[in-house]
């Protein structure tokens, strides 16, 4: 591995998540490795970022034994920070993670960790998001050893790419058993299976009127399939699904070309 490569790590657990602590710890034998992770935890945000108040940051204590800065917004506020003010040089890689928790199919888009990948592939980085079912954190040590190889071997088959693929992003997910029992490594699709969102009403003290509703609900619809990632993932495989962020429905253009016409007749 050409240790001269730099890896900007970040999360959207927050700076002090024992994910971000584990990646760190393998990155750093290969790499030369900044933290720039939220300051607090940022689950769910996707990819939103802070334009209408000021951001601060803060060096992480030298005590973590973690080298890098804390942020007080976003995983995509992480990223473009770093990037623009705190790091001197654009870093080679942007590795996202290790989140708690896996990021399959849907998920992808409420995701702070993938979304800390997915603006790095806006500045045409190489960025990658990493997760781990959260029933196997206690064999996150063990998956996190597999980070490196991973990295290398897509950076590798990356440089083949045309220059207009080269801003995927990769949503890696690793199961929920032990390293050992893995079945094998998938190349995905991304699942498309819906969440089933609903509602349930519970006491509080924290709002007036002492009510408030949590969110639960479970994945439906889940494709059959291995070749997507969240039915892959249920049967023990680890996921590699590259990402893009032209969402355009292309399908849809041809059916909709008669608009133009009409509305230039207007």
């Amino acid at each position: 591995m050409d240790s001269k490569l730099s890896v900007l790590l970040t999360n959207d657990d927050g700076y002090s998540s024992e994910g971000i602590r584990y990646l760190y710890d393998i990155l750093s034998q290969f790499y030369e490795v900044t933290v720039v992770a939220p300051q607090f935890e940022q689950s769910g945000v996707g990819h939103a970022f802070t334009f209408n108040q000021p951001l601060h940051y803060e060096k992480i204590p030298e005590s973590t034994g973690i080298q890098g800065f804390f942020v007080s917004g976003t995983p995509s506020d992480c990223v473009k920070f770093a990037i623009s003010y705190l790091m001197k040089n654009k870093p080679d890689i942007i590795v996202s993670g290790l989140n708690i928790g896996e990021n399959s199919g849907l998920s992808a888009f409420y995701s702070g960790t993938v979304a800390a990948a997915r603006e790095g592939a806006f500045w045409n980085i190489s960025s990658f998001a990493f997760s781990i079912c959260a029933e196997a954190i206690k064999y996150a040590e063990d998956y996190v050893k597999l980070v490196p190889g991973l990295i290398e071997d897509i950076l590798s088959t990356k440089m083949s790419m045309s220059s207009n693929d080269k801003r995927i992003y990769y949503n890696i997910n690793f199961p929920c058993c032990r390293v050992e029992d893995v079945k094998g490594t998938r190349v995905t699709c991304q699942s498309l299976a819906y969440f089933d969102d609903r509602y349930e009403k519970i006491e509080v003290q924290t709002h007036k009127t002492g009510e408030g509703f949590m969110i639960y609900g479970e994945k439906k619809d889940i494709e059959t399939s291995n070749g997507y990632d969240s039915r892959a993932l249920m049967n023990n495989h680890i996921t590699i699904t590259p990402l893009f962020f032209d969402a355009t429905a292309y399908n849809a253009i041809a059916s909709l070309r008669w608009l133009e016409e009409s509305y230039s007749k207007r």
